[in-house]
């Protein structure tokens, strides 16, 4: 068993990024947007992460909603004032917001914090399609997914970029030929990383989580790399693998229960027993957060063709 480690692989990848941004943008100033409604603890530690990441790149991050997020000295960026104190009490105010971000050359990307609050729950869909597919660096509405589906642009959204730039980096890549399952079908992580998954020859088994595990097991164990994706604790254990050391096993979420890091996968139960597995906790998020700027760069690349889709 060989652990997939993160650590180098997102310092290259950071390294990377500053040499882009130089190039791609020179000295001229730019921000990411995080559209972030409600003071929920995980998203802000989450947020948090994105601030201090960035800044390692010399990027400025601007938090719309809280407050009490210290955004810097954003002064160099006309009328963000007017956005960044107000309260968003309304979907009008959320809406006006994100509409400025699509027009402002200096926003070079906008990420809606998830989960919404309640009051918002139901505008969910209005205000994830307000976001200008140029601009949509998570990936959050289906276009820029739906046009890398067809082949007219290179995109992922940030999650399963990481999870295959991980398997990329660690010589896993080679997907022809073999077989993956994943589970379960977000919008955000499992439909799009089956689809590119597709793209790069696999047979794809896709799962959701009205699927019978019984059914579930039978393909994992016949599967070449397991992918999870449930927020289900340890429901991936030894039952869902063959006994030959050679799958691949890829855990993408984890949070803390009593204190403890746990993920999808029960480690304990089956790292002696795969060819290689992720490490919980963290190995997901700094390569997501890179992958986030990374996929500006993506849109800058792909502009023109996006400007078809302009909101």
């Amino acid at each position: 068993m060989q652990l997939l480690w993160w650590k180098e692989i997102s310092q290259n990848l950071q390294s990377k990024l500053q040499v882009q941004k130089t190039q791609v943008f020179s000295d001229k100033p730019i921000y990411m947007a995080i559209v972030f409604l409600w003071d929920d603890y995980s998203s802000s530690v989450y947020v948090n992460h994105k601030k201090r990441y960035w800044e390692k790149i010399w990027i400025s991050t601007i938090v719309f909603g809280q407050s009490d997020f210290d955004n810097g000295d954003y002064s160099v960026f006309r009328n963000l004032d007017l956005f960044v104190n107000q309260e968003y009490n309304d979907i009008y105010q959320v809406i006006e917001l994100i509409q400025y971000l699509n027009y402002d050359p200096s926003c070079v990307g906008i990420i809606v914090q998830l989960p919404l609050p309640a009051k918002f729950q139901k505008f969910k869909s209005q205000i994830l399609s307000t976001i200008s597919p140029s601009k949509d660096v998570d990936g959050m509405w289906w276009v820029d997914v739906w046009l890398s589906s067809i082949d007219l642009i290179d995109f992922l959204p940030a999650t399963p970029k990481a999870v295959l730039y991980l398997l990329d980096q660690s010589g896993l890549w080679k997907l022809e030929s073999k077989t993956v399952s994943i589970l379960w079908q977000s919008n955000l992580v499992g439909k799009p990383l089956a689809l590119e998954c597709i793209k790069r020859g696999a047979t794809v088994f896709s799962f959701n989580e009205n699927s019978d595990i019984n059914h579930i097991k039978l393909l994992t164990q016949k599967s070449d790399y397991i992918i999870s994706c449930t927020w289900k604790v340890h429901l991936i254990d030894s039952s869902f693998i063959r006994d030959d050391q050679s799958q691949i096993i890829i855990d993408v979420w984890y949070w803390h229960i009593d204190g403890k890091a746990v993920g999808d996968v029960n480690f304990d139960d089956i790292a002696n027993k795969v060819a290689y597995i992720t490490p919980v906790p963290w190995w997901v998020w700094p390569l997501t957060v890179a992958c986030l700027f990374d996929n500006v760069f993506t849109l800058q690349e792909h502009k023109e063709i996006l400007k078809k889709y302009k909101l």
